[in-house]
């Protein structure tokens, strides 16, 4: 399917989008949304769905509530729409949002780095927590690896802009990204989803849901394949030098496993192989209670990620989307996650919940990180985690003035690590760790309804964590089967997040709010850590963001254009960096520190408007700024080995973004109806890096989707294009020994076809 020439040329035309200059960008840079509205499968057209009404748990109230009503910096996305946008994955959504990156590292397949308001990490090491966590069923993520997630059968995507401490915990200092799958609801139904790209990548999914025990008992199944041939050119295909394999691991934790990095023998790269079940049902045994029991079990196969010589790329000597990489390593992860939910309605005037989830993660991959022609530095990474927690709260009224949401919260987590770093074949290094941590919560969130328009909220977190790890530090007896000298650590970490905030509501249409916040993140160890001596491997100390809001949402001319606004300032004490340092002995030396105190300023805009009844434009703007207050002195004491490790900038800070989009209905009578969106990003050039000798370039990105759909609401054909503007990035920039910069790639533009089919 390399040329599907009638899809290039029919959406060519709206490729002109991603040339949009720079003044005409700032020019409409003052009327800025989220996202281009959802071609839903109706006749009554598209164009305004962004103004209906959509729906919030961000709150933890006994029921959802309407975004707009609610007094945070939050952009929901519902099924549909995530549908129109053709968002695969989470990350997708990255660029539709103001001071948004949900990015992938891309050292190992799967790995989030997500970043919201300049709060983030970059690194893959499993033992750093996010600053933004990600939330599935009410289930918290315990680890980065295998995040980076499909988003099929999903009923909502939340991303909460801004510490979430109060009710999440920890670990959310910049903010949550909050999923929800579909529940089942009784009726019948079925869906089937078939998609293949220009670039060798099928799609299919479906489901099929219906009552086992009418009015008592429903249930649905959701299946998912996609099988992704490999986006990626190797011009080194003949290569046949020596590699790194076999990669025995034995005794523990992987006794009896062998891996093999894959010899470059084809042309075409980054091949990844999905499936995905997750049977769901729905109980409900009387009125007032039902039971939700969702299992998920997934495993993607393939190739290691594709790293390539971005040095050359960016001189033009090797073209875009290329490696000369002598090996393609490869990719085994397989997971399931269980998440069982209770409501239990008149508990006093509210409604009792419990979710019970149990998560399990291995993830086993190995790269070629130099990129190029020969093995200079490969890495295979071995990873397993399993986690359980508990939430148990109450949502209701005290009185008719006072709602209030507590809880009670328990999370235990176990992940073990082990790294090899083969420098010039021979495997010099071993490196990993295994860590343990338990973590209980108690929060106590109040609204108190001064009259009709004011709204007090006052609520407080505890929190208390503890963690032990056994972390290499020492020689190795033996590097292939780890049998070297761990160190013995432990950390124990508690705090109170509170949140205090105020709300009026000037009018039925609209609001101002403020509020104070502080989000909290435990410290924690680093299992990569290749010069314990020098840079110990933890524990960090905790990091805390103190965080001041201002907003406004409102909408105006009879609900036909959406107004929100947001000003924040954070300050953010004893930040935790994940140090990549170019290091002559292992390659690159990635080290966790408390780098100092740092201040984080930004602004927001949310726009849509319905200009006709079939024509709406949306569009999004960020703007942030950061910097140190304060340099913790430990850097000074480093700093005459590496040289500078804690620049000016922040990393994965974007200074200014926006999105820029439309949707056109265009109806055909008794034909059905024909909807026409297309949206244009901007991201501004940040550094990857503390130090800041690693830079992302300026980022642009272009969608655009021709959308068929039936009269009787059954079928949906689309024609769609992502990055049509062919932009070049990568989920990191790493120096090679200070040598050159190599780099995992990510993919340039391509064109797919989608065929949509839901039962009545």
């Amino acid at each position: 399917m390399k040329n599907i020439n009638y899809l290039n040329n029919l959406l060519k035309c709206l490729t002109s989008v991603s040339s949009v200059s720079g003044a005409a960008a700032v020019a409409v840079v003052s009327v800025m949304a989220f996202a281009f509205p959802t071609p839903a499968i109706a006749q009554q057209g598209s164009a305004g769905a962004l103004l209906e009404e959509i729906v919030t748990t961000a709150r933890k109230r006994s029921e959802a509530e309407a975004a707009q009503e609610v007094p945070i910096a939050v952009n929901v996305f519902g099924a549909d729409q995530i549908q129109a946008l053709f968002a695969k994955k989470i990350d997708d959504l990255s660029y539709l949002m103001p001071n948004v990156q949900l990015e992938a590292v891309g050292t190992f397949p799967g790995v989030q780095n997500f970043s919201i308001r300049g709060q983030g990490i970059n690194s893959s090491i499993p033992s750093v927590d996010p600053t933004v966590g990600v939330f599935v069923d009410g289930l918290y993520m315990g680890t980065t690896y295998g995040v980076v997630i499909d988003t099929f059968d999903l009923e909502s995507v939340e991303v909460l802009r801004g510490p979430q401490g109060l009710l999440f915990g920890r670990n959310v200092t910049g903010g949550a990204v909050v999923l929800r799958n579909k529940r089942p609801n009784g009726d019948f139904g079925a869906r089937i989803r078939v998609g293949s790209t220009d670039e060798e990548q099928v799609n299919v999914a479906a489901t099929i849901e219906g009552s086992l025990v009418e009015d008592k008992l429903a249930a649905k199944l959701a299946v998912y394949y996609d099988d992704d041939q490999g986006y990626f050119t190797n011009v080194n295909q003949t290569y046949t030098g020596p590699q790194v394999g076999p990669l025995p691991i034995a005794p523990a934790p992987y006794p009896g496993q062998t891996f093999y990095m894959q010899p470059a023998t084809r042309s075409q790269v980054g091949a990844l192989e999905t499936t995905l079940v997750r049977p769901s049902f729905v109980w409900t045994p009387t009125d007032n209670v039902d039971v939700t029991l969702i299992y998920e079990n997934g495993t993607t196969e393939g190739d290691g990620a594709v790293w390539t010589d971005i040095s050359l790329q960016r001189a033009g000597t090797l073209a875009d989307y290329t490696t000369s990489a002598d090996e393609i390593g490869f990719t085994d992860i397989s997971w399931d996650q269980t998440v069982l939910e209770v409501n239990i309605a008149e508990i006093g005037n509210g409604t009792l919940t419990n979710i019970l989830g149990t998560r399990n993660v291995d993830a086993d991959s190995g790269a070629d990180i130099d990129g190029i022609y020969f093995p200079l530095f490969t890495v295979p990474g071995f990873t397993e985690q399993e986690q359980i927690s508990n939430e148990l709260r109450w949502s209701g009224s005290f009185t008719e003035s006072w709602d209030a949401t507590l809880g009670l919260y328990y999370f235990d987590q176990d992940v073990t690590y082990r790294e090899g770093r083969h420098i010039q074949i021979a495997l010099l290094r071993a490196l990993g760790g295994d860590m343990q941590a338990k973590n209980v919560g108690i929060f106590w969130n109040n609204y108190f309804y001064l009259n009709d328009a004011w709204t007090l909220q006052a609520g407080v977190r505890y929190t208390d964590e503890d963690k032990t790890a056994q972390i290499i530090t020492g020689a190795c007896a033996d590097v292939v089967t780890y049998v070297c000298t761990f160190d013995n650590l432990a950390g124990d970490w508690s705090n109170v997040t509170p949140k205090v905030g105020i709300q009026w509501n000037y009018n039925d249409d609209s609001q101002l709010y403020a509020y104070y916040t502080k989000g909290f993140r435990s410290g924690g160890f680093n299992f990569r850590n290749a010069k314990p001596l020098i840079i110990p491997p933890g524990p960090t100390n905790e990091e805390e963001n103190n965080t001041f809001e201002i907003g406004l949402k409102t909408d105006l001319a009879d609900g036909r254009v959406r107004l929100n606004l947001a000003a924040f300032h954070n300050e953010i004490d004893d930040m935790q960096r994940e140090l990549n340092i170019p290091d002559a002995d292992v390659v690159v030396l990635q080290a966790t520190i408390n780098a100092g105190d740092v201040k984080i300023t930004g602004f927001e805009i949310d726009f849509v408007a319905l200009i006709t009844d079939n024509f709406s434009i949306n569009a999004a703007y960020g703007s942030q700024d950061g910097k140190y207050t304060r340099i913790d002195p430990f850097v000074a004491t480093i700093e005459p080995i590496f040289g500078t490790v804690i620049g000016s900038e922040l990393p994965r800070l974007a200074p200014t973004n926006y999105n820029i989009g439309f949707s056109w209905d265009i109806a055909l009578g008794g034909l059905g109806l024909v909807n026409v969106a297309a949206n244009t990003s901007f991201r501004e050039r940040h550094p990857y890096n503390d130090s800041n000798t690693e830079f992302f370039s300026d980022q642009r990105r272009t969608n655009a989707s021709i959308n068929w759909f039936s009269p009787g609401e059954s079928w949906a054909v689309s024609l769609y294009g992502k990055n049509l503007g062919d932009e070049a990035n990568w989920g990191n920039l790493t120096s090679i020994s200070g040598i050159y910069t190599a780099g995992p790639m990510q993919k340039g533009r391509f064109m797919g076809v989608e065929v949509n089919f839901r039962s009545q």
